[in-house]
């Protein structure tokens, strides 16, 4: 393992990686500690060299930029969804031919599709998950860290060649060519259209208008000093709590004891704050209280959920034959898309998708057509 953080050192190694053909690349973040999270390791493997570089230390990363657009160079990644964000929106880069060995084994079939259960699979090897919600952030690194880094990476381009092999003996590997070229078109955007971030909190559909109001506000106090502290939101108090909160609306510090989802560690630092909050939402008038959570339209449209619930029977049946599971062949929300416009029509269908099933899909919102 080659630890990195000079710029000399940085231009020698990425010289050796821009002679290969396929590299490994990974990254690690501080997202578990930290709200506005960065890029805190890059990780790239190589034949008999594993490189982890420090962006921390303020080294140039152009030439890596380059190197992960160059189409001449496959890129190895595991779940590369988030890492492709996270690049784009540190550094703006953007990667071409990339391989992702996740959707290689979901596309399998397989049940446990993680890195270490990929590993064990194919390596015999048991990864060691000790550090996987540590600060990557800490400087320095200790060597077992750095130690569990560098593996998240080394074996993934002989896991790339096996996975491979599976699907084109299967007929499935141009699934996955598809959905990499998909998975490369990844962007980091930011969500300034999202105006009610608080309603993704879960389990609140059933809660009143003034209890909704209760979780907004709260949620926006908890983004305040979390943004303050540079502390993730859930560090400062979690979502369970301020769904309780929002149910039972203790009036006083000494209520907060009751709520069990509170710990005695919020009720003292606080609690006051809290209370406070809960007193101001019910003093807000009916009319200026958020409105319910909207249904979904296939709850509200029965005929539409027969058409999805005709869809999802062939779709499942095809998915069993091929042992994948049922998201895989079409998810929700295409199906969904299927059924609302009576096409294939659907911008989430791929094309590899549209071959497999798209037929016995649209066959079957024919009214008078048996499914089976």
């Amino acid at each position: 393992m080659n630890w990195i953080d000079r710029q000399d050192a940085l231009d020698a190694a990425l010289q050796r990686v821009g002679t290969q053909a396929e590299i490994a690349v990974d990254t690690e973040a501080d997202s578990l500690h930290s709200y506005f999270d960065k890029v805190c390791l890059i990780q790239i493997s190589v034949p008999d060299e594993d490189l982890i570089v420090d962006p921390l230390a303020n080294v140039d990363l152009h030439r890596f930029g380059e190197l992960l657009a160059d189409p001449s160079i496959t890129k190895v990644f595991h779940g590369g969804d988030y890492d492709l964000r996270i690049m784009h929106r540190d550094f703006g880069f953007v990667v071409r031919n990339l391989i992702d060995t996740s959707i290689c084994a979901q596309l399998l079939g397989y049940e446990a599709f993680g890195l270490a259960a990929l590993l064990e699979r194919h390596f015999g090897m048991k990864l060691n998950k000790t550090h996987q919600r540590a600060d990557w952030s800490m400087r320095p690194l200790p060597p077992d860290m750095l130690e569990y880094a560098a593996t998240d990476t080394h074996y993934l381009a002989a896991l790339a060649a096996k996975l491979r092999e599976e699907l084109q003996a299967l007929g499935r590997w141009e699934w996955a060519v598809e959905e990499f070229a998909r998975l490369e078109n990844v962007r980091y955007r930011e969500n300034d259209d999202d105006n009610e971030p608080w309603r993704k909190v879960k389990n609140i559909g059933g809660l009143d208008p003034r209890s909704l109001a209760v979780v907004r506000d709260l949620y926006e106090w908890r983004d305040k000093l979390a943004r303050k502290a540079d502390r993730p939101p859930f560090k400062i108090m979690g979502n369970d709590a301020i769904v309780e909160l929002a149910k039972t609306k203790p009036a006083s510090p000494r209520d907060l004891t009751a709520v069990k989802a509170v710990s005695r560690y919020h009720s003292e630092r606080y609690g006051r704050d809290l209370v406070q909050i809960i007193r101001a939402v019910l003093e807000i008038p009916e009319d200026e209280l958020p409105e319910k959570n909207a249904p979904k339209p296939w709850i509200r449209d029965k005929a539409l959920e027969a058409r999805i619930d005709r869809l999802k029977r062939v779709r499942d049946r095809v998915a069993k034959e091929l042992k994948i599971d049922p998201s895989i062949v079409a998810p929700r929300h295409v199906l969904t898309g299927i059924a609302t416009t009576n096409t294939l029509d659907v911008p989430a269908m791929r094309e590899w998708q549209k071959k497999l099933v798209g037929g016995a899909l649209l066959a079957a919102l024919e009214p008078e057509r048996k499914l089976f």
